[in-house]
């Protein structure tokens, strides 16, 4: 036997014993997604107050076990990314109580998620810890803006549309996720639930004339069920 042929026989052994081990899962996942933004440019210190956009996510999941506690995990979520920004504008005195007038805009870019992660889980049968982390391509649908005033109470107004075929709009995103999670056997499947942190690691926004970019970040909490066949 030539050595092309003992390769490819140990090609062959190395490859049923991977698939004889190997099991698949296919499940559904939802959650909420705590968006925000990283500012940099010209005028970062001097923007309005920014907070986290609590935003939602849904998504379908699959899983292909490999050695050693690895695991390939493929997504596809839809996930509400965005920012909330806040401007005081003034108060004034009503009946001698200081009553704050101000604004909201609540901006938010509905995106369509592919998360590739690899998965290391620790632990029994039963219950189990696992890591994730991986690459992450991203495109978004749509995005608007709804303005929010405030006086004692939020007064939503109407919602405008962001013209994503702007040139500073960059539609296409790449970006991290790393997590950690528990998951517990049910039935022919598994519930699991994972906090993980994504970092955009392309600008969402760039506006090289005022010298703006911005990149989405956020922290994801979900639950779901899989099946495994």
């Amino acid at each position: 036997m030539n050595l092309i042929q003992k390769l490819k026989l140990v090609a062959f052994f190395l490859a049923a014993a991977i698939s004889i081990q190997a099991q698949i899962s296919v499940g559904i996942k939802s959650g909420v997604n705590l968006a925000d933004t990283r500012v940099n440019g010209l005028f970062d210190n001097s923007l309005p107050e920014q907070t986290m956009y609590p935003g939602f996510t849904v998504g379908v999941i699959a899983e292909i076990t490999l050695l050693n506690g690895f695991a390939f995990r493929p997504e596809l979520n839809f996930a509400q990314k965005g920012f909330v920004t806040d401007i005081s504008i003034t108060d004034f005195e009503l009946l001698g109580i200081d009553i704050p007038l101000g604004a909201r805009a609540k901006t938010r870019f509905n995106y369509v998620d592919m998360p590739l992660l690899l998965k290391y889980s620790t632990g029994s049968d039963l219950a189990k810890l696992y890591f994730i982390a991986g690459p992450s391509l991203g495109y978004t649908l749509n995005a608007h803006v709804r303005p929010v005033a405030n006086l004692i109470i939020d007064i939503n107004l109407p919602r405008v549309n962001i013209p994503l075929n702007n040139d500073i709009y960059q539609r296409w995103e790449v970006a991290a996720t790393m997590g950690v999670g528990g998951e517990f056997k049910a039935g022919q499947g598994k519930i699991f639930g994972d906090v993980r942190y994504n970092l955009g690691l392309t600008n969402m926004l760039q506006d090289p004339i005022i010298d703006f970019r911005a990149k989405n970040q956020g922290i994801a909490i979900t639950a779901g069920y899989a099946y495994q066949f």
